[in-house]
């Protein structure tokens, strides 16, 4: 951080021991992430085309640069800015905390940009080190949804909003996620004019630079199919499994096999597709498209395969119910979107340190015969970071950031619940339409 001295205690860390040797051993995604988030945000390069104007942050007053992109990357949103200021400064510097007005003011001095470039790291530090595929194929699920948005004028006006009187801020996001890997590989923001297929096709747009050379298979629910969603994915050689509505097209429902083949024309253009049909357990039929043909895979398989984009779900469910991105701490849509990558961010590093830890839990119950397997808890995890990931981000010195992670990730491999295959929960019919009221969840 910019000209202060170092408050920890360095011995803290430099004589922690770790009982799993793995932890010695690997470099952890979640080490490599915060490395790279440090020297990145610390790089003059990333703060000169980060800042709005050249003059900005030229004045020792405020918060410095990387103190306010450090705050907002670490903000797990449990309380007021006022609040998580006092935290932050405390933990940092052991000084008092500027107001939320020049924290306010200093935000808006930075593009959002600079946070999409941080969550873009998240996302090339876990492909590179994380390769589950199946078959071969990077399993990617697409998925959209509805964000609450604080009640603001401006911000109705540009994003769209929802409602009896349609008056209530709202936007569309959106994600696409490696299933296998539990990566978030790209996400978007936009307004409720923005469907769900625009985005997805802008998803696909992102892949062919970041995924440029490893076989893609996408996974979509219904609403997503179109003729020329399909005939992108086809132009790009990319898989593609959609489950399809009935009436989504008359070919399809006249259907009858379980496992054949139709032809979607639009103008003088064709597609084929393989039609998958199947009876849910609830007795509603379930119809799949997809560009797979190999006629080793039957009904069975594409019904597992389908199910594989549920974690898509579990990982929207952690960024508005666990990290709490409809907490936004802005009234403009800059900020808005400031917030949602560095909650995306956030959600990347979570799972990073989901991982890390995995491997910990595994290798310290490997002989232990218990009945089930275990993973982390997703909720303790949070919490953990909510105290050490300040520290690990902003310290400078890479021996004490790698000794800090690796606490972190000790700290997770202690709170693990068991996994249960099979369990089913089952669906609420009739939720609430949204957790908090609008103008009660904004701390900004």
């Amino acid at each position: 951080m910019t000209n202060s001295t170092h408050p920890h205690n360095e011995d803290r860390y430099r004589v922690q021991r770790y009982t799993l040797i793995i932890l010695d051993v690997l470099t952890l995604l979640s080490e490599t992430i915060a490395s790279k988030t440090n020297d990145t945000v610390n790089c003059v390069g990333y703060k000169e085309a980060s800042k709005e104007r050249v003059q900005d942050f030229t004045r020792n007053r405020g918060m410095a640069f990387d103190e306010v992109v450090m705050f907002m990357l670490t903000r797990l949103k449990n309380c007021s800015t006022a609040t998580a200021l006092r935290r932050f400064f405390n933990a940092v510097w052991e000084s008092d905390a500027i107001t939320q007005q020049a924290f306010s003011l200093s935000r808006y001095k930075i593009k959002v940009s600079a946070f999409i470039q941080l969550f873009e790291l998240t996302v090339d530090v876990m492909l590179a080190g994380c390769h589950k595929k199946w078959h071969g194929y990077r399993v990617l699920a697409v998925d959209g949804t509805k964000i609450a948005l604080p009640d603001d004028a401006a911000l109705l006006a540009y994003y769209g909003g929802v409602g009896r009187n349609a008056d209530s801020p709202t936007a569309q996001g959106s994600l696409l996620y490696d299933v296998l890997n539990d990566i978030v590989v790209d996400a978007k923001i936009a307004p409720l004019t923005t469907d769900e297929r625009t985005l997805a096709l802008q998803h696909i747009k992102e892949t062919k630079t970041r995924l440029a050379n490893e076989k893609k298979l996408i996974i979509g629910d219904r609403g997503y199919v179109s003729f020329s969603l399909l005939e992108e994915l086809h132009a790009e050689n990319i898989h593609y499994v959609f489950r399809v509505k009935r009436k989504f097209h008359n070919d399809i429902d006249a259907q009858k096999k379980s496992d054949g083949y139709v032809w979607l024309t639009q103008g003088n253009k064709r597609i084929r597709v393989r039609v998958i049909k199947f009876m849910l357990d609830s007795g509603e039929e379930e119809i799949l498209v997809t560009s797979i043909t190999d006629r080793r895979m039957g009904v069975r398989a594409f019904k597992k395969l389908y199910f594989m984009r549920w974690p898509v779900e579990t990982t929207i469910n952690i960024a508005k119910s666990k990290l709490n991105i409809e907490c936004f701490t802005a009234l403009k849509q800059e900020g808005i979107e400031q917030d949602f990558y560095a909650t995306m961010y956030l959600v990347n590093v979570v799972a990073a340190v989901k991982i890390d830890a995995q491997e910990a839990i595994d290798a310290a119950r490997e002989s232990t015969g218990n009945k089930h397997n275990y993973k982390a808890n997703t909720n303790e995890l949070i919490g953990i970071l909510k105290d050490y990931l300040i520290e690990a981000l902003i310290e400078e010195d890479d021996k004490l950031r790698t000794a800090i992670i690796r606490d972190i990730v000790s700290k997770v491999r202690q709170h693990v619940i068991p996994i249960r295959e099979g369990r089913l929960v089952s669906r609420n019919d009739h939720p609430r339409d949204v957790k908090h009221h609008h103008n009660r969840k904004s701390n900004c």
